[in-house]
């Protein structure tokens, strides 16, 4: 709907002087402030669409990549267990890709690591449950609760490794 308004809007800017000159009737103040105003609006949808439009196609490009080493990670674990590891972007809604991410994750008492090529990770079960015993082949980073798990404030304490 809004690219409809966007074009009637800017058809307008284009077919009200038009009708001005055909009718001989020019614009009074209040239409010439409305055309004004139109015209600013068109002018500014344009100006903030381009850069939306160019921000929207480097973060798909960084989506794509961020996938490519998420599905490379996955290769290196056992076939088993892959359909239940996730980049840790799709932890959550306002989720990253990075080591915070991983370090929630394993304060909630989750396994969460940074795999050689850099993608962050974590595993859940089939019943979306945060796996807290897995030890990931291959990684740079490892992410995991302290076992036997125990409270932490509201979750759980946690600790991390480099390999």
């Amino acid at each position: 709907m809004a690219g409809g308004l966007s074009r009637g809007g800017a058809a307008g800017l284009v077919v009200q002087p038009v009708v001005w000159a055909v009718t001989g009737n020019g614009p009074d103040a209040a239409d010439a402030f409305i055309y004004g105003v139109g015209a600013a609006g068109a002018m500014a949808g344009w100006i903030l669409a381009v850069p939306a439009t160019v921000t929207g196609i480097i973060k798909a490009a960084v989506d794509d990549y961020v996938g490519g080493l998420v599905h490379e990670a996955k290769q290196d674990e056992p076939e088993a267990v892959r359909g239940g590891i996730f980049g840790t972007d799709d932890y959550g809604f306002w989720a990253a890709n990075n080591h915070i991410t991983a370090m929630t994750i394993a304060s909630y008492g989750g396994v969460a690591w940074q795999h050689e090529n850099g993608a962050y990770l974590f595993i859940k079960d089939a019943s979306e449950t945060l796996i807290c015993d897995y030890h990931p082949r291959s990684y740079r980073r490892l992410y995991r609760p302290v076992i036997p798990l125990r409270r932490n404030g509201d979750r759980v304490a946690w600790t991390s490794a480099d390999f």
